[in-house]
C-alpha cells in the first residue's frame, strides 16, 4: 500500500477529488483534457523556440504549462504536461516529434523479433524521473496556495496497452489502423505479450506518479474506439482492467478510465470497476445510468465529461446551450455526488479563449440540485 494514503491530511481535500469520492459538491467541479497546450497564448510563447520534448522533459518548463490553465481560468485539477509516450521513451524506444505530424518513433516493435527493443527492466524512478519531478513541484505549488483558495487536484496519467502498443506497431499515429489491426487479427499471441509487457510498465508508472503526490490519475485509451465491443474486451479491457485494480490494491486515489470515441464500449468501460468513468462526448447520460445500474455500478462509480469539444468553435450562446445541456443531462449525478464536467475528448488546439470561458462560467454558475 502507497505510504500517502491521503493527500495533506490536514487540509481539505479538492472538489474535484470530493466529487470522484461521490460526494455531493457545491457547484460542478471542472477540469478539461488538453488543458494546457497551444489554444494558450502564453503556452505559445513559452514553446517558441524549443522542441515539444524540451518543453515536457524539463522539469521546469512542464511545471509552468502544466500551471497555465489554473492561473488563467482557476480550474479545479492541474494535470501534468507529459505525452503519454513518455514511458515508452524511458523503456528504450527512440522518438521525435514533427510538427504537423506529431509523435514519429525512431523504433518500432511490430512483431515478436522487435520485442527486444522495449525493455522489460523498465525503472520509472530512473528512467523516467523528470516526471516525479514535475509532480512534486507542482505539488509544492499547491500546497503553497493561500489559506482560502479553493485547492486544485493534482492529476497524473499514462497511456493505456492498447493505445501504446497501437503507437509502437505502426510507428507513430494512424488514421486507419491496418498495421495495429493485422498485428491483434494476425498476430494476437503477439500483441497479448506486448500489452502484457506494457501493463506493468504502466502500473509501475502510475504507482510513481502517486508517490509524487497525484491526487488522482487518469488512463487515457485514446484509440481503443477502433475496436468492436468484443474485440475490446479480448484485446483492450484485460490489461486496463488489471492497471485499474493494482492501483485500487495500492492506494484510494482515484483511477480514471477514458477511451477515446466510445460509446459502443459504455458496457466493457464500466466492467472493470475504475472508480471514475470518463465519458466520449457521443454518449447520453441515460445509457450511462442504465449500463451502470445493471451492472450494479450506479453511486458507485463518478463520472466526468462529456461537452464536445468542438462546440468550442460556435457561437457564445452555442456554448452556453451544449454546457447547460450538458450539465442537465447528468443533473442526477450531480445530485447525489460523483460529477465533474469535462469535455468529451481533449480541446483543439486553435479553440477561441472567449469561448472557453463561457464555458467555465456557465459550468459554475449552473445550480446544483
Amino acid at each position: 500500500m502507497s505510504s500517502q494514503t491521503t493527500p495533506n491530511d490536514n487540509q481539505a481535500l479538492p472538489m474535484l477529488i470530493r466529487a470522484f469520492a461521490g460526494e455531493a459538491t457545491p457547484r460542478t467541479p471542472i477540469w478539461y483534457m488538453r488543458q494546457a497546450g497551444r489554444y494558450l497564448p502564453e503556452y505559445n510563447e513559452l514553446r517558441r523556440g524549443r522542441s515539444f520534448l524540451e518543453l515536457s522533459e524539463t522539469v521546469e518548463l512542464a511545471v509552468e504549462v502544466s500551471l497555465q490553465p489554473f492561473r488563467r481560468f482557476a480550474v479545479d485539477g492541474i494535470i501534468m504536461f507529459s505525452d503519454i509516450l513518455t514511458p515508452l521513451k524511458g523503456a528504450g524506444i527512440p522518438l521525435h516529434f514533427e510538427e504537423k505530424k506529431g509523435p514519429v518513433l525512431d523504433q518500432t516493435v511490430a512483431d515478436e523479433s522487435e520485442m527486444h527493443h522495449l525493455r522489460e527492466d523498465f525503472d520509472p524512478g530512473v528512467d523516467t524521473a523528470h516526471v516525479a519531478d514535475i509532480l512534486k513541484t507542482l505539488r509544492a505549488h499547491i500546497d503553497a496556495l493561500p489559506a482560502g483558495t479553493e485547492r486544485p487536484a493534482l492529476l497524473g496519467f499514462a497511456g493505456a496497452p492498447f493505445t501504446l502498443a497501437s503507437y509502437l506497431v505502426e510507428g507513430g499515429t494512424s488514421k486507419k489502423f491496418e498495421k495495429t489491426k493485422g498485428a491483434v487479427f494476425g498476430a494476437s499471441e503477439f500483441f497479448h505479450s506486448l500489452s502484457d509487457r506494457l501493463t506493468e510498465h504502466m502500473i509501475r508508472y502510475l504507482k510513481m506518479q502517486i508517490d509524487a503526490g497525484a491526487d488522482a490519475v487518469q488512463i487515457f485509451d485514446s484509440w481503443a474506439g477502433i475496436l468492436s465491443p468484443a474485440d475490446y474486451a479480448e484485446f483492450a479491457a484485460p490489461y486496463t482492467q488489471r492497471i485499474v485494480a493494482a492501483l485500487q490494491e495500492y492506494t484510494p486515489r482515484p483511477v480514471i478510465l477514458f477511451v477515446g470515441n466510445s460509446a459502443h464500449l459504455l458496457k466493457e468501460m464500466i466492467a472493470q470497476q475504475p472508480r471514475v468513468l470518463s465519458l466520449d462526448w457521443r454518449v447520453q447520460a441515460p445509457a450511462v445510468e442504465r449500463e451502470m445500474e445493471a451492472a450494479g455500478a450506479l453511486n458507485k462509480m463518478a463520472v466526468q465529461g462529456n461537452m464536445d469539444p468542438l462546440t468550442l468553435y460556435g457561437t457564445p450562446e452555442r456554448v452556453r446551450s451544449a454546457a447547460s445541456r450538458v450539465l442537465e443531462n447528468f443533473a442526477g449525478f450531480a445530485g447525489r455526488g460523483g460529477y465533474v464536467f469535462n469535455l468529451g475528448h481533449g480541446i483543439h488546439p486553435s479553440s477561441p479563449i472567449p469561448n472557453v470561458q463561457t464555458m467555465l462560467d456557465t459550468v459554475r454558475s449552473f445550480p446544483v440540485k
